[in-house]
């Protein structure tokens, strides 16, 4: 994958310490909110960025937790569910995602757990057999959902079964936020290490 141009934003950790809270944010006419309600709990944005150059933007991520995370084992650790949002400004393949989140899953798991993933190995591959393509206008949430697991919802629905495992969790936000992510200045913006850069 080429390098993209990133434009990013960071909520970052001060801000939420203090209070302050940022306005409604725009991406390329995608508004991203400071804060959501979901499953009974109200997640704070960490951070956003959009995926892409100005003249040819791809997509939008998003990541809410109920506290400021700066790393990935700090994300894991934390309470309560979590949501990460992809909204595709143009179609968006999503083979690359799946090799990373394969990959992902792999690398986080240990030889003995690698049979106990194979179901949902072959869940995942079900999803994006399905959804090759992310459309424009469609909405890719992952949650994370305390005793469901990881749940995935494409245009609103949800895809597949609920994954229980960890390893998925983690495969899944290793795509943007981890090692190997499809972007490093994304990654850097989603956990809140940059500061505003338009």
């Amino acid at each position: 994958m080429s390098l993209l141009k990133t434009l990013v934003l960071a909520a970052l950790s001060n801000m939420f310490a203090a209070g302050a809270m940022a306005a409604t944010l725009d991406f390329g006419g995608v508004k991203v909110e400071d804060s959501i309600a979901i499953y009974n709990n109200t997640l704070l944005l960490n951070g956003a960025g959009l995926v892409g150059g100005a003249k040819s933007p791809h997509y939008v991520v998003s990541v809410y937790a109920r506290a400021p995370f700066s790393t990935l084992e700090e994300l894991f650790k934390a309470p309560g569910p979590k949501r990460l949002v992809v909204t595709p400004l143009r179609d968006l393949d999503t083979d690359p995602f799946v090799r990373v989140f394969t990959r992902g899953v792999n690398d986080s798991a240990t030889k003995g757990d690698i049979a106990k993933l194979v179901p949902g190995l072959g869940n995942l591959e079900n999803i994006f057999r399905t959804n090759k393509v992310i459309r424009k206008g469609d909405v890719m949430t992952m949650d994370l959902v305390p005793i469901t697991g990881l749940v995935i919802y494409i245009g609103g629905k949800v895809q597949g079964v609920p994954f229980k495992e960890t390893e998925f969790f983690r495969g899944a936000m290793s795509i943007w936020m981890g090692d190997t992510a499809v972007d490093a200045p994304l990654r850097d913006a989603l956990l809140g290490r940059t500061k505003v850069a338009r």
